[in-house]
Parts: C-alpha cells; sequence; structure tokens
C-alpha cells in the first residue's frame, strides 16, 4: 500500500516526504487534471466566440436583407401602378408581395434573435389596454387560418385589462403564438385563442389541436432555433425562432410563457402570463 508521510519542518509550513514513491503516481494526476481543467477553460472560450461570430453573420444577414427587400418593395408598387389593368400582372405583383413581405419577417426575426442572444432587446414601456395588443397581433393571422381551412375562434375578458407594456413587442408575441399554431396544425384543425384574467395577471392562451409536441422537444421548445427540425419534418416555414423571441418578451414585461403538450399528434397549448396594473375603472377614477 502507497503512503504518504507529511513531516514539519519550519514556521513556513509542512514538508512532503516522499516514502514510498506516492508523488510519482499523483503528479501525472494532477498534471491530468490541470491540462483537463485549461482544456475546458480553452473550449468554453472558443465557443463563446464561435456564437459571437454566428450571431455577428445572422445580423449582417439580416441588415444586407433590408436593401433587397426595400428595392423589391419600390419596383412591385411601380408595377402595379403601370399594370392597374392587368389582372394576370396583379396577381404575380400580390404573390411577390406576400414573399417580400415573409422574407422581411425572416429578417426581422434573425435581428430579433440576436437581440435575445445578447439579452439586448429594448421595450418602450406605456400603460395600454391589452385590446389594443390584441387587434394589432390578429392581423393577418385569422387570414392565414381561413387559407388552410382552420377553424379560429376567440375568447376574451369582458372588462377592458391594463397593462404596462411595450405594444408593439407584446403584439408581436401574440402573433408569434398564433403563426406558431397556424403553422403547426393541419389544414381543417382547430385553433383556440383565450384571454382572461386570474388575480394580479393576464393570462393569454393559444391552444390547438395539431401536431404537438415530443417530450424530448418540450423542455427546449422556447430555445432558439429548438423548432427548426420540428420546422423541417412538417415542412413548415420559418426558423425556429418565433417562440424564443416571445419567451423573451415575456420575461423583460415580468412575465411567463409555458408550453404544454401530450405529445406527438395531441395539440399543444402555449400560455403566456403578464402582470395586469389596474382595472378599467380604476385607471378611470386616477385621470
Amino acid at each position: 500500500m502507497s503512503t504518504l508521510t507529511v513531516q514539519p519542518q519550519s514556521s513556513a509550513g509542512p514538508a512532503f516526504i516522499d516514502t514510498t514513491g506516492a508523488l510519482d503516481d499523483m503528479v501525472p494526476c494532477f498534471a491530468g487534471s490541470a491540462a483537463l481543467v485549461s482544456f475546458n477553460g480553452v473550449n468554453q472560450v472558443e465557443a463563446r466566440v464561435e456564437r459571437n461570430r454566428n450571431d455577428e453573420l445572422l445580423a449582417m444577414v439580416a441588415h444586407e436583407l433590408r436593401g433587397p427587400l426595400n428595392a423589391l418593395k419600390l419596383s412591385t408598387e411601380m408595377i402595379r401602378r403601370i399594370s392597374s389593368g392587368d389582372q394576370k400582372i396583379g396577381r404575380s405583383v400580390e404573390a411577390i408581395d406576400r414573399q417580400i413581405a415573409h422574407l422581411t419577417q425572416l429578417a426581422d426575426d434573425l435581428l430579433d434573435a440576436t437581440r435575445v442572444a445578447h439579452g439586448v432587446l429594448r421595450l418602450h414601456k406605456v400603460r395600454t389596454g391589452f385590446d389594443t395588443v390584441l387587434t394589432d397581433s390578429l392581423e393577418g393571422v385569422g387570414l392565414a387560418a381561413e387559407k388552410r381551412g382552420q377553424t379560429f375562434s376567440i375568447e376574451t375578458h369582458s372588462e377592458k385589462i391594463w397593462i404596462d407594456g411595450d405594444p408593439v413587442r407584446l403584439a408581436q408575441a401574440i402573433s408569434n403564438m398564433l403563426v406558431n399554431a397556424v403553422k403547426y396544425t393541419p389544414v381543417s384543425g382547430s385553433i383556440k385563442l383565450t384571454v382572461r384574467a386570474e388575480l394580479n395577471d393576464l393570462v393569454v392562451s393559444v391552444r390547438d389541436n395539431g401536431q404537438g409536441i415530443s417530450s424530448s422537444l418540450l423542455p427546449h421548445v422556447f430555445d432558439l432555433f429548438a423548432q427548426s427540425r420540428r420546422t423541417i419534418a412538417s415542412s413548415a416555414d420559418g426558423l425556429g425562432i418565433g417562440l424564443a423571441i416571445v419567451k423573451a418578451i415575456a420575461e423583460l414585461h415580468g412575465g411567463t410563457l409555458s408550453a404544454s403538450s401530450a405529445g406527438p399528434g395531441a395539440g399543444s397549448e402555449f400560455v403566456l402570463r403578464l402582470p395586469i396594473i389596474a382595472a378599467l375603472e380604476h385607471v378611470s377614477s386616477s385621470e
């Protein structure tokens, strides 16, 4: 059996005397541990640098897309004016407009993804009625559901609910939740948006009977690009970053975002909770 004797030598501290060659076995072990720590440290630094490079690339791509997209918008508007009486050209221009809008949204999502990754997503908070936020967020979503033959129903709170928040970002969050539901719900499926008040919380629920979420993906569904695998599998559009943006917006408002699903084919529900600042009558009496 190897032993290591510790023998006091002076007030400077103990001296270690290797009586059986134990240190010969231990030194390589310590050296290996130090090398492992150093290696892990290098790996972490390299990973962080690589993430920063990826974020910079995404931001650059998003910015570079804006110039050509703006030029295309101007061009389609000019074509629309010149050929106002030609229905075939009009339909073609509408198709181009839809694709431009889609690419513009992707560019905006890429920019927001980099902001979320670096924790620099900014808000401009004001006291606002949630009904205004809801109206803005529903623009276009109902039409998208109708085109897919989906049933889209809305159940709202009977009284006006006031929140302290960024109306543009909140409308973006609700819209992203609804677009996600439309994307992963099959033709003739159903989507329900529910808005209610629970004590001091505003609760927004989006429930669908779509393809659902696997138990392995569910814990990561709010990670950036986590849904890209799900998107590819379902042949759906998007980069898989919409829900990550919703979660960031929720947390910046002091709220939460949660997801639940019984599994593939069982549909899913996303619930956004935000703090309420006042009821309508309280706001009116204070003004």
